[in-house]
């Protein structure tokens, strides 16, 4: 019964564990800034990214599209740049490590989390 029981344990752990973890496929497309969740070391940089797009695109072109000081233009901004997954360790790598980005599910939203300055932004993927 013992056995049993941890094993029961052990596959619930497994499936939520895997199902936190995100494929190419999944990162791939244009993701909506919704929110900024924390604000981290950077909090001016934070509020620029919120309402901006995220473009993955599937030849790994990446960019940022913020608004222009509330105008309805936008700002491209990593153009050009070169985005990589690694799913070991659920990291986006942008030019080769210039910006930093991992995907997580948190209380069944998408969460894009910057490392190295602790923000952390709602994401959605609205096209």
């Amino acid at each position: 019964m013992k056995n049993i029981l941890l094993l029961f344990a052990f596959v619930f752990i497994s499936t939520l564990v895997q199902s936190q973890t995100f494929t190419e496929a999944d990162i791939t497309g244009t993701w909506q800034v919704l929110n900024i969740v924390e604000s981290g070391s950077s909090p001016k940089e934070a509020n620029q990214l919120l309402a901006a797009y995220i473009d993955f695109q599937p030849n790994h072109s990446f960019q940022i599209r913020m608004r222009k000081d509330g105008k309805k233009e936008f700002d491209n901004k990593f153009q050009n740049a070169k985005w990589n997954y690694t799913p070991d360790n659920q990291t986006i790598s942008v030019n080769n490590g210039e910006m930093l980005l991992q995907p997580v599910k948190e209380d069944g939203k998408i969460i894009f989390i910057l490392p190295g300055k602790g923000i952390k932004l709602e994401v959605v993927m609205p096209m």
